[in-house]
C-alpha cells in the first residue's frame, strides 16, 4: 500500500513537472473537485500576508497559482485596488469567483485559467505572487520565468514567494532566487517551517 501510493505521487509529480498543460489541468481539476486542496480554503493569518500587504501599498496584485481564492479574500481589501488570480484549474477559478462574489470583492478581483509559462499580464504589477505555486516548476525553467514576469513588475515592484522550509527543492529554489535577483527582505520561522523571500 504504501509503496503504490509513493510510486502515485511520483507520478503525479512528474505529471506536473513535465507534462502537457492539457494533462497538468487535468489533475489539478479532479484534485481541486476531489476535496484534495480545501485544507487551503481558509488560511487566515498567513505568514504571506502582511508582505503582500506591505508591498502592494495600495496597487495591484497578479497571484500565481491563486488556487480557489483564498489570498484575494484573505487580505486586508484596504491594502490593493487590483488583484489578478491566475491558475492551471478552472475548477479551482470557478471556486475562487464564487468566493469572491460572496465577500463582495468582485469589483476589485478578477480570475483566468491559465499556465504560468503561457499566461501574458496586460499590464505592470505591484507585487506578483507565488504562494508555493513556485514548487511546481521545474527547477531548470525557474530564472527563466521569473525573468520574463519581471518584465511585469513595476518600477519598485517586487516578487514574493513563500515556501514550507526545509527541504532540498526549498533550498534549491531560494539558491536560485538569490543568485539570480535583488533580495528585498527575508523571513523564515521554524514551526511551522515556513520561509518568505521578497526579491526584484
Amino acid at each position: 500500500m504504501y509503496l503504490a501510493e509513493k510510486a502515485r505521487n511520483v507520478m503525479r509529480r512528474l505529471m506536473q513537472d513535465y507534462g502537457t498543460p492539457a494533462m497538468k489541468k487535468s489533475i489539478w481539476n479532479a484534485e481541486f473537485a476531489g476535496g484534495r486542496w480545501d485544507c487551503l480554503e481558509s488560511t487566515p493569518g498567513d505568514c504571506v500576508y502582511p508582505y503582500v500587504e506591505k508591498y502592494a501599498a495600495h496597487g495591484s496584485i497578479l497571484d500565481l497559482g491563486c488556487g480557489s481564492g483564498s489570498t484575494a479574500n484573505e487580505l486586508d481589501a484596504a491594502s490593493y485596488q487590483k488583484y489578478i488570480g491566475v491558475d492551471i484549474s478552472d475548477v479551482a477559478i470557478g471556486k475562487a469567483i464564487k468566493r469572491t462574489e460572496e465577500n463582495g470583492r468582485a469589483d476589485k478581483s478578477r480570475f483566468f485559467q491559465s499556465d504560468f509559462f503561457s499566461y501574458m499580464p496586460a499590464e505592470p504589477y505591484s507585487v506578483i505572487l507565488f504562494r508555493d505555486s513556485i514548487y511546481y516548476v521545474p527547477l531548470g525553467k525557474i530564472k527563466a520565468m521569473l525573468i520574463r514576469y519581471a518584465t511585469h513588475l513595476q518600477d519598485q515592484g517586487v516578487f514574493i514567494v513563500r515556501l514550507w522550509a526545509g527541504s532540498d527543492k526549498d533550498k534549491s529554489i531560494m539558491d536560485i532566487i538569490e543568485s539570480n535577483f535583488q533580495v528585498v527582505e527575508k523571513y523564515r520561522s521554524d514551526e511551522p517551517k515556513q520561509a518568505v523571500i521578497v526579491f526584484r
